[in-house]
């Protein structure tokens, strides 16, 4: 338990899964035609799911910035990366012959079970404990709130999108973001340091390991922001048809 970055074999897995992403994206966008600009978007959600799996390979250089790295991840990346594929292209997703992974992975309700379930559960004690003291435990973390977040933001999206209606797709990214703000006042308000790893580490910044908790509450804040203002959008936008977002 005393592995504090990752081995080259990690970053390798992640350099291999970014150029598989950009080989079948670049082959999709060239057959298709799709704008630059949606290009641009998706190389900037691959660029920066390299940079916070950097900020993931040693987690106890800060809380703040290891959470900077989480919810980048699973707030900022899944986003670019959906946005970079056309509305259209994602409506295709629900027919075959793709359905026989879409039917659970763009189902509205399995995402946000995985959604809620994922962010709670590694923010238990024991389980971010576990990987603060080993760093290979960050690489999977990393990826599941990447698939959560992908599952998740997908629901909120034109195309990818199972809800029926706009203001259901508002509530239902409402819904979906309160937990990870509650996480986020609990660390902002503790009076205590919650993860026992960061008592004994002298954070990046020369913060105390309770300034940092509580600055990673306020950047947990931050990252959720997009999440609630593409609800917010949602809720008083006005039905225009029957999908529940609008392009893109």
């Amino acid at each position: 338990m005393t592995q504090h970055s990752w081995p080259l074999a990690a970053w390798g897995g992640w350099a291999a899964l970014i150029a598989a992403l950009l080989l079948a994206y670049g082959l999709a966008a060239w057959r298709g035609r799709w704008p630059k600009w949606r290009a641009a978007v998706f190389g900037l959600g691959c660029l920066l799911t390299l940079v916070s799996a950097w900020g993931l390979h040693n987690p106890l250089a800060s809380m703040t910035s290891y959470t900077i790295a989480l919810m980048s991840m699973g707030q900022i990346v899944s986003p670019l990366l959906l946005l970079g594929i056309p509305p259209a292209v994602r409506a295709r997703w629900h027919a075959p012959p793709h359905a026989w992974w879409s039917l659970w992975l763009l189902d509205a309700w399995v995402a946000a079970a995985v959604f809620v379930i994922v962010t709670l559960g590694i923010n238990l004690p024991g389980v971010f404990n576990t990987a603060l003291a080993n760093a290979l435990f960050s690489g999977p973390i990393g990826l599941l709130l990447l698939i959560s977040g992908l599952m998740f933001w997908a629901q909120l999206l034109a195309g990818s999108t199972s809800l029926p209606a706009r203001w259901i797709a508002g509530v239902y990214g409402w819904l979906g973001s309160l937990p990870m703000m509650i996480i986020a006042a609990v660390w902002v308000w503790s009076a205590q340091v919650l993860y026992t790893p960061y008592l004994d580490v002298l954070c990046l910044w020369n913060l105390s390991p309770l300034d940092d908790q509580h600055y990673a509450g306020l950047v947990m804040f931050a990252a959720g922001l997009p999440l609630q203002l593409r609800a917010a959008w949602l809720l008083i936008m006005p039905e225009g048809s029957t999908s529940a977002a609008p392009s893109p």
